[in-house]
């Protein structure tokens, strides 16, 4: 049985554990150089670091107390490093060059520098339920900057997420209704165009029951090295089923629930205020379908141009991400109007096109008004738009906002398999070279495809270049 499938960061090895051993594969060129002992190493996690003979393990213990017991590798010498017991079941690990990060069934996260293995922080959030098959939504970005993307919903109460310093908590204010003191979130939270004529935005302040009143759609980006939330915004109304963070950090993806709609938000480190706070330079929004499905999986390639999308409909879509469009210098009050909403976009439109300009009548067979109106070039020429434009606060987005569609895959691969209704399916590599490679929990192979080129046309279905057992 396949407990566990992941790809090092840059998708050049993949490691398989099941309950009789664990396994390492080359990707490309596709070959095993490491087995543990066969039907004597059950293993229900591995994990690399990058292509380092530093290997994270948790032995499958068939205990009914879980997977308590963590163990850090050289696999090179063939020497276990360390030895770490935990007091619950772990559900999930991820780890970068500067920290590692546990996930545990009761509802605790531990932080370490994985230098020493020394612990900096627990973070206390919602338990994750036995026989829950949505696994931890969160993320552990490749690079430096370390930062852990999750639902706020996960958040709850007792948490210490938003205190500053491992030690010192955040200044409390009291609520005049029962003089509690509450942590006051009005520095983190980054109001869109959306919502910021909503109840939030009157609020003197915003408190996190305020925000998980609001949505189960808000996403925390947490700073892991220096241990303090750097954002707070709201991706979806829906709670978020799938979120993942680009390599170099400077890209979010997030699944709702519905998994029709795919939000990649971009942030840029130049714009960090006095408070350390991340600001939102634009939003992308993918169209995956229109039918109702749970996204089990997004992927980043290593460049951040293509994001790969897997789901139950065993149909992975992959759409063309982009580079970052430089946007020029604005105001703070500026930035906190900045949003991507397809509500906004469409209540705009329609404002624009309500709004008609006087013009003689065409012939019958001149193209229509709204016809030209998808035409942004001739729009922003109408007068009454111009007008528009220059009494907006986020009028430096006009062209991404409005102009910018929900984009379809360019790419897609349709698997074979009846795969059984499960939080992991497959497994995405999207490597430097161009191949796709697709790892199947199902039938436990290994796939390699001819990714096209990102482009506008017609979505084209990927090559399937070889394909190999892993067992």
């Amino acid at each position: 049985m396949i407990n566990d499938l992941a790809f090092n960061q840059d998708y050049t090895c993949l490691s398989m554990s099941t309950s009789e051993c664990h396994k390492i594969y080359n990707c490309d060129p596709f070959g095993e150089f490491y087995t543990s002992d066969k039907n004597n190493a059950p293993t229900a996690f591995l994990r690399m670091l990058f292509s380092t003979s530093l290997t994270i393990i948790v032995p499958e213990s068939g205990s009914n107390l879980g997977n308590r017991v963590l163990q850090v590798h050289n696999l090179k010498q063939n020497l276990k490093i360390c030895e770490l017991t935990f007091p619950s079941n772990i559900v999930d690990l991820m780890l970068n060059r500067k920290r590692l990060v546990v996930f545990l069934e009761v509802g605790q996260i531990y932080i370490y520098d994985l230098s020493s293995v020394r612990l900096m922080k627990v973070l206390e959030i919602n338990s994750y339920s036995k026989g829950e098959n949505d696994g931890v939504v969160a993320a552990l970005s490749a690079d430096d900057r370390s930062y852990l993307a999750m639902p706020l919903s996960a958040v709850n109460d007792q948490t210490d997420l938003f205190n500053e310093s491992s030690s010192q908590p955040s200044t409390p204010v009291l609520r005049p209704s029962d003089s509690a003191p509450v942590v006051s979130l009005d520095a983190l939270v980054e109001l869109t165009q959306k919502n910021e004529n909503s109840s939030l935005a009157k609020k003197e302040t915003i408190t996190l029951e305020d925000l998980q009143k609001d949505s189960n759609g808000w996403v925390v980006i947490y700073d892991t090295i220096n241990l303090k939330p750097r954002l707070l915004y709201k991706a979806h109304d829906s709670s978020i089923a799938k979120i993942t963070l680009s390599r170099d950090s400077q890209a979010v993806a997030t699944a709702s629930t519905k998994g029709t709609i795919i939000r990649v938000c971009h942030l840029n480190f130049d714009l960090l205020d006095d408070l350390g706070k991340l600001h939102i330079t634009h939003i992308t929004n993918l169209r995956r379908g229109h039918h109702l499905t749970r996204v089990t999986n997004l992927t980043f390639s290593v460049d951040s141009s293509v994001l790969g999308c897997g789901s139950d409909s065993n149909t992975i879509h992959f759409f063309k991400i982009g580079p970052e469009t430089p946007q020029p210098e604005s105001s703070d009050e500026d930035q906190s109007n900045r949003s991507s909403s397809e509500d906004l976009n469409e209540n705009l439109a329609n404002l624009l096109i309500s709004k008609q300009p006087e013009e003689p009548e065409q012939e019958e067979g001149d193209k229509s008004y709204f016809s030209r109106l998808r035409r942004p070039s001739k729009l922003l020429n109408n007068p009454y738009t111009k007008s528009l434009i220059k009494k907006l606060p986020y009028k430096d987005y006009f062209d991404n906002l409005i102009w910018e569609p929900p984009r379809r895959s360019f790419a897609y691969v349709k698997l074979g398999e009846n795969a059984p209704v499960s939080h992991k399916n497959v497994e995405i590599g999207l490597g430097a070279s161009g191949v796709l490679m697709l790892a199947s929990y199902h039938t436990g192979t290994f796939y390699q495809y001819k990714l096209p080129k990102p482009h506008d046309e017609d979505r084209e279905e990927c090559v399937l270049l070889s394909s190999h057992s892993l067992q």
